[in-house]
């Protein structure tokens, strides 16, 4: 008979520093299922639940569905959506009958209101529902920042290997698995974390280039060493002001000597190159000017500080006014700002749109920037992702309004535009392809897609919560010395 395997998720990369909340509707306006709607929403895609259906199948495993709920990476969850996910978690888990095994799926940089250690409190609460000996598998982001509270709460965890993460799917699918391989033996593998005083902006965590492609293949060369059941690298994420932040190094295998001796090396590997990973910034006005003086485009001028998929508003103006200081040509930047495209769609396509528009949100990315020009798109935008991250995955903008102010293509969105990929350009009528500059708010995850087409990329020097600099964020909550935050750390601990 096949084994029940209770199958649930609950996704948020935090930025305590972004100003603002995210609450429950936050959830259920981006990624939220219950049951067989569960289902619905990530069948057939390239992400953790995906993979797991794909392979429950192949491995004869009934998924009973709980919920997966993720919201856009913003500002620290409530405690009130975060107390809602885990009781209505634990009713679906209540109801679901006898089960056998546990899938569940995270983040890793989830922060809560009044719970730093999110995830792992996640994850306890449904532990404490299991019969004992239920064997319970996690998967986490590359960017979580990990902790042996959260290691301790399950069997196993699985975390991903690629950034940008196009291996979402084959990670879902290890972890169950994994979860089969523990349902037909009492074997439990050995958990080995090394945590590093080391926190590395993400612009400089991409796995497909150096010092972190090096690393990673090293790392996945021992993961087929005899007796390891799996191996990760958390890079981390340092827009999160907790005592766990920075790079965890987790092995998992059936000698607790030799697991250790394989994490000790990864983390050793990484402490000395950690001088590698010093990100590169240019000031925005030579950014703009470099771009606009390139041979031929696209050139990717990369706002880091407003990365929207890393918690900043995707508002930030900085860019954008220099872009029409230097009257730049055939340039596209996208702004999440609500109530401009709500004044645009009062006037329609074809009129002239004067106001203001972005750094709306706070005052950390820019002040509000006047913008006159012509609306030439005007209308609701949903699409389906095409792109090899997230595949499949259904976007809701908004309302969407596209402003041609001279030579710069403002596109304005009610919802935040995550640039996995460019077909939220080509939703709006933009072809990326064409455009000489175009603005990713993102650190890393654009170049999956835009680097296939792209003459140039520029990495550029603005204000902002996710800002390269991390001697820009005051943390409150470290009780150690973490590089790059501060001048150097100590490893191993005396």
């Amino acid at each position: 008979m096949a084994k029940r395997i209770f199958i649930t998720g609950m996704w948020h990369e935090t930025n305590t520093f972004a100003h603002g909340r995210t609450g429950l509707d936050d959830f259920q306006a981006y990624q939220y299922g219950e049951g067989d709607e569960m289902f619905a929403l990530f069948a057939d895609t390239n992400t953790e639940v995906g993979g797991a259906m794909t392979a429950a199948m192949e491995l004869d495993l009934n998924l009973i569905p709980g919920l997966f709920a993720g919201a856009v990476p913003s500002g620290l969850v409530t405690a009130e959506a975060f107390q809602a996910l885990v009781a209505r978690t634990l009713e679906l888990l209540e109801g679901a009958g006898e089960i056998d095994g546990v899938l569940v799926h995270l983040h890793g940089a989830c922060v809560a209101e009044g719970t730093t250690e999110t995830d792992a409190r996640f994850l306890a609460a449904i532990r404490s529902k299991l019969p004992p000996g239920t064997p319970m598998v996690a998967t986490f982001d590359l960017h979580a920042n990990l902790s042996e509270g959260l290691i301790a709460q399950a069997d196993a965890l699985v975390g991903y290997d690629t950034y940008p993460h196009n291996d979402m799917g084959a990670r879902g699918a290890e972890a169950a698995q994994i979860l089969h391989r523990m349902l037909w033996s009492t074997r439990r593998p050995a958990k080995i974390l090394r945590k590093l005083p080391f926190a590395p902006p993400p612009q400089v965590q991409g796995t497909g280039s150096e010092p972190a492609a090096g690393i990673m293949a090293k790392m996945l060369d021992m993961e087929t060493w005899g007796g390891i059941w799996s191996a990760s690298i958390a890079w981390g994420f340092p827009y999160a002001d907790v005592a766990h932040l920075g790079v965890g190094v987790l092995v998992q295998g059936d000698d607790h000597g030799h697991a250790t001796r394989i994490a000790d090396d990864l983390a050793m590997t990484i402490w000395r190159q950690r001088g590698d990973f010093d990100a590169g910034l240019v000031k925005v006005e030579d950014a703009v000017r470099s771009a606009m003086a390139a041979p031929e485009g696209p050139i990717i001028l990369v706002d880091v500080a407003d990365n929207a998929g890393g918690g900043a508003p995707g508002d930030g103006t900085t860019i954008l006014a220099e872009l029409i200081d230097q009257s730049a040509r055939k340039a596209v930047i996208v702004l999440c700002d609500g109530a401009a495209v709500r004044a645009a769609k009062a006037l329609g396509v074809g009129a002239v749109f004067s106001g203001n528009v972005g750094g709306k949100s706070d005052d950390l990315h820019g002040p509000p920037m006047p913008l006159v020009g012509e609306i030439i798109f005007q209308e609701a935008v949903r699409y389906q992702r095409r792109g090899d991250y997230m595949t499949g995955q259904w976007i809701d903008l908004g309302e969407v309004a596209v402003i041609q102010a001279d030579g710069v293509s403002v596109m304005l969105t009610e919802a935040k535009a995550m640039p996995f990929d460019a077909d939220h350009l080509a939703a709006a009528g933009i072809a990326a392809e064409m455009q000489q500059i175009i603005v990713v708010k993102s650190a890393i995850a654009w170049q999956a897609h835009f680097q296939t087409f792209a003459k140039g990329e520029i990495y550029v020097d603005t204000p902002g919560v996710c800002a390269s600099n991390l001697k820009r964020f005051e943390y409150t909550k470290l009780d150690r010395a973490i590089y790059p935050i501060d001048d150097d750390g100590i490893w191993p601990a005396k």
